[in-house]
């Protein structure tokens, strides 16, 4: 439901202390390395300067989805050290904790990554996707292999997801094994034949955390300006947000209880 709003089941519990959480709903394009940043440094920003202390991007929010076709894949490795720099500096700017989805490189594998940044500008964790498509856009990326749980100020342990990994009930488990608070998805997942189709709620149901959806909009491989970021709770879609043109969305998280609330977008 495009900016629909369902708050009965989440306001339910005495607010003690919140931290706000923003999902930058952007419009990354393909290859525009320059512009994408731009855009996501100005998110940040305004992000920050409306409360958020945990700013969330879509997948891929740095290089768009289809990049490879345009761009190759050398300036990942060539480019990233500059990256993280400015990442980290955004972070320490703001003094909020980023999530980060981007093209990363070790010395022997690329990989589609949330990369977190501290409110001091340190990397203190990523998720490497797991469930990465082996042909088309994705196919310069290698897997990653265990799942991620990060403890973040203010929120508590979350456990990462990277789009379609939330389709493996098996990882989902396994993080939340690992001891969870709240799920946090970054996507590029259009709605459509192969769009998702009930993921994100069957996690929140299975594991009785609620999961957070930073997906995004425009016109990359996909049209995505009907995907949606969302709330999951209990098995049920909480709140989301669809939108032509990008936007952020902002929920207060109470760690104490759990519980989202106060969905507002601009």
């Amino acid at each position: 439901m495009a900016g629909g709003v369902a708050l009965s089941a989440v306001t339910n519990a005495t607010a003690t202390s919140t931290t706000t959480i923003a999902l930058l709903h952007l419009a990354p394009r393909p290859g525009e390395i320059a512009a994408n940043r731009q855009a996501i440094e100005q998110a940040v920003r305004q992000a920050a300067a409306n409360g958020a202390r945990l700013i969330v991007t879509p997948e891929l929010a740095v290089s768009g989805y289809g990049f490879r076709d345009l761009l190759g894949t050398g300036w990942i490795a060539e480019g990233q050290d500059e990256l993280f720099a400015w990442a980290g500096a955004l972070a320490r700017e703001t003094g909020a904790t980023l999530v980060l989805g981007t093209p990363e490189a070790t010395p022997d594998a690329l990989f589609n990554s949330m990369v977190v940044f501290a409110p001091d500008g340190a990397v203190t964790g990523r998720h490497r996707k797991i469930n990465a498509l082996r042909v088309g856009s994705e196919s310069w990326s290698t897997p990653g292999d265990r799942p991620t749980v990060i403890p973040i100020n203010g929120i508590g342990r979350v456990g990462f997801f990277v789009c379609a990994d939330m389709y493996s009930k098996r990882l989902i488990d396994e993080t939340a094994a690992l001891g969870v608070e709240l799920h946090l998805s970054s996507a590029a997942w259009a709605p459509g034949l192969h769009g998702p189709n009930g993921e994100w709620e069957r996690a929140s149901s299975s594991t009785g955390r609620p999961v957070l959806v930073c997906n995004r909009t425009g016109h990359d491989v996909l049209d995505f300006n009907a995907a949606c970021s969302l709330a999951a709770v209990d098995g049920t879609v909480a709140f989301s947000h669809a939108s032509v043109e990008p936007r952020i969305a902002w929920v207060d998280w109470t760690p104490d209880s759990r519980r989202l609330a106060d969905w507002r977008v601009r």
